[in-house]
């Protein structure tokens, strides 16, 4: 746009307007003493704007919550696991992500809360909404240096908690019964009689998880180089850690029945794995096998409380539990330890 001057002289002003769905338009201008400068300044940031975060990264005027949301997963969801990045994502679709980051005040986190509290999730669910607000709002602070009022969030989630609209989710307390357990067992073995080349060895892997406690992933991830069978352990790559997603390798021990189970794989030259199956696959078998039985509420997972609390019952101390399960304190093991007096050893 050319602009006269008192001089008799010319300026020219450059200005960008970026229209985004369901969002407020972006928009910026500088002005020039050259036309060839303006053209060259809009074409620029034309291209810098478009960029993955790019409009955060411009003046802070203007940004909202969304672009904050976007940014973050451009630069730190990497490592980010699907559900994760899921409820982050989510976080883009609801009002409070139209909202300008500089003005989002504590009533509007609450309305959020509400809003979620009204459309029937549970305080959990919505505890982890407020947590990955929270992470974003101080990566906001940290990593780009954006005016945000953190203490609005803290007022927010304070009273939240208090009033019960987050919470932590319920610690799940449910282990297989002997009966259900045989119930899954005789399932698999028919499957595997119908097609013995084509299905996974579902019975071993149910059976290798009570007998081991490690998860559904961790299983897969086995191999035969990292088995020590004189000294009964095994390397778990990767092992699950609340900060450390990658290069947590931890040694555990194995029971007898484990070391049975693993004996009884066959093993293939080209094949590093002990149980060379997809961790998804596994997770729908077992789900088909608990629905065909008429088994609720039955967890794979719920197969490693079962492990841990075996291991107590069997008369182990907690030292030497976490040998086996890999917990790194009790106030963690505890919430896998389901114990039933019944089945307590006497010595």
């Amino acid at each position: 746009m050319k602009r006269p001057k008192r001089d008799g002289s010319f300026s020219y002003l450059a200005r960008i307007r970026i229209a985004r769905t369901g969002q407020p338009d972006y928009s910026e201008s500088k002005t020039f003493p050259k036309k060839s400068m303006a053209v060259e300044w809009a074409k620029r940031r034309e291209l810098e704007l478009a960029a993955p975060g790019g409009v955060l990264t411009a003046k802070w005027k203007g940004v909202i919550l969304h672009d904050a949301i976007e940014r973050y997963l451009h630069e730190f969801a990497d490592g980010a696991g699907r559900s994760k990045r899921a409820t982050i994502e989510q976080l883009r679709r609801f009002p409070i992500a139209r909202v300008k980051i500089t003005e989002l005040s504590s009533e509007q986190i609450i309305d959020h809360a509400q809003m979620r509290r009204r459309s029937g999730v549970k305080p959990s669910t919505t505890a982890q909404d407020i947590t990955w607000l929270g992470i974003i709002l101080k990566t906001a602070v940290a990593a780009w240096r954006m005016p945000v009022d953190l203490n609005e969030f803290e007022s927010a989630k304070l009273l939240l908690r208090s009033k019960g609209l987050i919470s932590r989710p319920a610690s799940r307390d449910r282990r297989p019964t002997l009966e259900e357990i045989e119930q899954l067992r005789a399932y698999f073995q028919r499957s595997q009689k119908i097609r013995p080349s084509a299905i996974i060895p579902m019975e071993d892997i149910m059976d290798f998880a009570i007998a081991s406690s490690r998860r559904q992933e961790e299983i897969t991830r086995l191999t035969w180089d990292d088995l020590d069978e004189t000294a009964m352990t095994c390397w778990v790559r990767d092992a699950k850690h609340p900060r450390q997603k990658w290069g947590n390798h931890k040694r555990f021990k194995l029971t007898h029945e484990a070391m049975a189970i693993i004996q009884r794989q066959p093993r293939a030259k080209s094949e590093p794995r002990i149980f060379p199956y997809a961790p998804k696959s596994i997770g729908t078998r077992f789900r088909a096998a608990t629905a065909a039985k008429g088994i609720e509420d039955l967890h794979f997972h719920d197969l490693r409380h079962e492990a841990t609390s075996r291991l107590f019952e069997a008369g182990y101390e907690i030292v030497e539990v976490q040998q086996f399960t890999l917990h790194e304190s009790w106030d963690v093991l505890k919430r896998y330890t389901h114990l039933r007096p019944e089945r307590l050893q006497l010595r």
